[in-house]
This record gives C-alpha cells, sequence and structure tokens, in this order.
C-alpha cells in the first residue's frame, strides 16, 4: 500500500460533519504560503480520538494514504497572518466547499465580506483548540441536554395535554359520529405548530447558552467544527427570522384549516 510523506504541514482548519467522511483536516505546505494560491489539502481522520488531537495553527508531518491519515508527528505552533489565513479559508472554499456551506453562505447579506462570514485565525485557533477538563465537559453535557431538553418538553408536553384532552372528549361520544375525526384532524393540524415552538425555544436556548460563560466556548467550538469556520452570531439573523416567519405561517395555517375542519364536523 503506497503510502504519502509530507513534511511542514501546516493545520488551518477543521470540520467535523454528519456523513462518512466525518472528520475532515486542512492543511496547506508552509513553502506555498507566499503563493497567490497556496496549496491546500483535504485529509481525513477516522475517528474522533485522532481528530481531537489536532491543533489549529500548529506544524505537522503527515503519513496519509489516498486521503486517510495514518501516522502523525507535530511539530511548533506557527503564528499564520491573517491575509494569508484568509487567502488559505478562500482557497478551501473554492476547492472543497460542499452544498450545506454554500447554501447558508447564500443566506448571508451579499454585502458581508469575508471577514465577517469567519473567524480570524486567532479566534480560530482560541475555539477549536479548546479544550475543557473531564469534570467540566461532563458539567457542561449535562447542563447542556437539562436547556435544550426544556426546549423539547414544554412543547411536547403542550401537545400532549391537549390530545389527552380531546382523547377525553372522544370517549363521552356514544356510537359512531363524524366527531370521531376531530381528534386525528386535530392531532396531525396541530403538530407543526409544536414543532415550530420547539425550533424557536431551541434557538433561544442556543443563544442563552452562547451567552454564559460557562457553556460559550463548548457551543462556539460544536458549531465552529460543524460549518468550518463560519462566524456564530450571538443574535437571530435576518435569516432565522426568514425562516421562523415562512416555517410559522405554514404551521398557522395548517392549524387553522384544521380547527376550521373539526368546528365543521
Amino acid at each position: 500500500m503506497k503510502k504519502t510523506i509530507r513534511e511542514n504541514m501546516l493545520l488551518f482548519s477543521k470540520e467535523r460533519i454528519n456523513n462518512p467522511n466525518r472528520y475532515r483536516l486542512y492543511f496547506t505546505t508552509l513553502g506555498s504560503l507566499g503563493d497567490e494560491t497556496p496549496r491546500v489539502f483535504r485529509l481525513l481522520v477516522r475517528t474522533p480520538f485522532s481528530f481531537n488531537k489536532f491543533e489549529i495553527g500548529r506544524v505537522y508531518t503527515l503519513v496519509y494514504h489516498k486521503v486517510h491519515i495514518s501516522e502523525f508527528k507535530p511539530g511548533e505552533m506557527f503564528n499564520l497572518q491573517e491575509s494569508h489565513f484568509a487567502t488559505l479559508m478562500e482557497t478551501r472554499d473554492i476547492k472543497f466547499m460542499d452544498k450545506k456551506t454554500s447554501a447558508a453562505l447564500r443566506s448571508i447579506e451579499s454585502d458581508r465580506s469575508s471577514k465577517d462570514r469567519y473567524y480570524s485565525f486567532e479566534e480560530t485557533r482560541e475555539i477549536i483548540n479548546y479544550t475543557p477538563d473531564l469534570l467540566s465537559r461532563f458539567a457542561i453535557g449535562v447542563f447542556t441536554f437539562l436547556l435544550s431538553g426544556v426546549a423539547f418538553l414544554i412543547p411536547f408536553l403542550m401537545y400532549a395535554y391537549m390530545l389527552f384532552l380531546l382523547i377525553r372528549g372522544q370517549l363521552n361520544l356514544v356510537g359512531y359520529s363524524s366527531k370521531a375525526l376531530v381528534l386525528p384532524i386535530l392531532g396531525i393540524g396541530a403538530l407543526p405548530v409544536t414543532i415550530f415552538i420547539m425550533s424557536v425555544l431551541f434557538m433561544i436556548s442556543e443563544l442563552a447558552l452562547m451567552r454564559i460563560e460557562f457553556t460559550k466556548w463548548s457551543v462556539l467550538k460544536r458549531y465552529t467544527l460543524a460549518w468550518g469556520g463560519m462566524r456564530k452570531s450571538i443574535f437571530l439573523e435576518i435569516s432565522d427570522f426568514k425562516y421562523l416567519k415562512k416555517f410559522g405561517i405554514v404551521a398557522a395555517s395548517v392549524l387553522v384549516v384544521a380547527v376550521v375542519v373539526a368546528l365543521i364536523l
């Protein structure tokens, strides 16, 4: 099995996505930093343990087959200039950008510069290289789970209580009646609104986690890895409001139709 060995490989970006090529690492050769178009490599590791060992801004000696790294040796940290980092990110996007990131960037205002779209090199390094101790990771995980759980539980309990009231009313009916269709109609009609409320509460809970110092860095790290360094706002953006507006109109319309049909029956 033929292997490639490369030295002086600077890691400038990391990405964790939900598909088989899950753990992506973006390198450049130190010798090409001054070029108009620097050389950019996207290599993969198979486990989260290997992925977490790689640090943004560190120079590596790599051994890989095709695109999968089999061995690596860390070297010194390199202080990458912001102008070089911006060029590397632009080259990375031209060469490797996937549909998900492309769609997200299209939703951002056209007058926003690349500097506003992505974190700077120093910010990226600080966020992605952030590694809390085991006890802190456990505490952050529990707190995040509880807050996110509330966002799911409140709409779910409201929906379940509505179904309970409908079922209790249905049990009082004697014989067959068209009123028996009210339960499934309202149950289906209220489901989009329930999901809409969940979405709103999840967004709010995430923004709350971003504003709490204890959890902020973990949320930022997760987001930054998922979106390849894209900047995360601590406020709802215009694209979020547009999404919620469309979703809300559709959900409300479905509910109104269901209620009208139920009243007719």
